[in-house]
């Protein structure tokens, strides 16, 4: 696996949409899967609940499999923003944990219109890089289909 290869081959455009998509719809339906509110992405947990790998015959085990999985993906998202810069997880923060509208971050950030976005879309690169580090979660980047070679 060529590290360097893998980063030229992002497609930043694209993987802002995606993780955006994950934040804004994926995230709440798996807070719901682990009975949680966005309140609960300000600071990660650690669980010492044990995480079984049945064969799937116990309904009552796949639940449990389901929430586990989704309270490890809640932490992992919570440990993502934290591991941000300081704008992008303002952004992250403003959006995903309080709860409010690009237009009412993009004034407790005192930028224009167009610098928010942009920094936007930062933050949702930065987020892509820092949550497939963790623990249960996957690699939201959307790569390029062209190979750059030096």
């Amino acid at each position: 696996m060529d590290l360097l290869l893998d980063i030229d081959n992002i497609d930043y455009k694209k993987t802002a949409l995606n993780v955006q998509d994950f934040l804004d719809h994926k995230l709440p339906h798996i807070l719901r899967l682990a009975n949680e509110s966005p309140a609960s992405l300000k600071s990660p947990v650690i669980s010492d609940m044990p995480v079984s790998h049945g064969n799937g015959e116990n309904h009552n085990e796949e639940k449990l499999i389901k929430y586990i999985a989704a309270k490890e993906m809640i932490n992992g998202v919570a440990r993502a923003f934290k591991s941000c810069s300081k704008t992008s997880f303002q952004i992250l923060k403003g959006k995903y944990i309080d709860g409010l509208q690009d237009w009412q971050v993009e004034q407790l950030m005192y930028c224009s219109h167009a610098t928010y976005f942009k920094l936007r879309s930062r933050a949702y690169n930065e987020f892509a890089d820092c949550f497939e580090l963790q623990k249960g979660c996957r690699d939201l980047h959307v790569y390029d289909r062209m190979v750059k070679s030096y």
